[in-house]
Parts: structure tokens; sequence; C-alpha cells
């Protein structure tokens, strides 16, 4: 290892990693910025005398970023699997409205013949329970 300050920047990053910084807030992620407060170095420090280190944080953001990319693509690939199925099961059920509207009116006809035949005197009523 080399000077004090670079332990000082490893350290933080050791404590950043494990989410465990005395400086930065807990919940902050890991960028060079946050490396460089924990440390108590300014971020040009980093970058200019410590560029490994800097890549390493770059790697770290990126991998991070290639996770919650991840997680976001199977949430939506699961939110497109369940919009499918409500989809159709919409059509499911609005082909069952087409048919029981066909039945409805089905059945006022009858309906309607019925009570015209009832009124029309010429049908006697056998069963009036």
């Amino acid at each position: 290892m080399g000077t004090s300050t670079e332990k000082e920047i490893i350290n933080a990053l050791i404590r950043l990693k494990h989410g465990r910084p005395k400086v930065v807030d807990k919940k902050r992620k890991l960028s060079i910025s946050a490396l460089a407060e924990e440390a108590g170095v300014s971020d040009s420090t980093i970058h200019n005398r410590y560029p490994e280190i800097a890549a390493e944080v770059r790697e770290i953001m990126g991998k991070e970023h290639k996770a919650q990319r991840d997680e976001k693509i199977e949430k939506l690939k699961l939110e497109k699997s369940k919009n499918r199925e409500l989809r159709e099961h919409i059509e499911q059920l609005e082909s069952d409205i087409r048919k029981l509207t066909s039945i409805n009116a089905t059945l006022s006809n009858e309906n309607a013949q019925l009570k015209a035949e009832m009124a029309s005197k010429k049908v006697v009523r056998i069963n009036q329970n």
C-alpha cells in the first residue's frame, strides 16, 4: 500500500461497501463523491491520484446499476404477463356478455310472445298454482 491518504480512501471504500460508513449517510449509494466525503478528501484527489480506486468504484456502481436494471426488467415482464392475462380475461367476459345479451333478448321475445298469447283470450291456463 501507499500513503496514509490511500489507506484512508481504501478503508473508507471498505466501510461503504459493507454499509458501515462513519461520515456519510448509510442510505447513500456508493459513488466517488460519497467515497471522497467518507475519506475526507476531494473528488479530484481520487480521480487524479488514485485512478485505480476510482475505476473500482465505477465498476461497483456499474454492477449495481445492472442489477437494478435487471430487477426492473423482471418486474416489467411480470407486469406485462399480468396485463396479458387480464386482457384475455376481459375478452372472455366481453364474450360472455355478448352471449348473455343474446340469450336475454331471446327470452324477452319469448316472454313477450307468451304474454301476448295469454292476453288473447284464446289460450287457457291449465296450471294456476
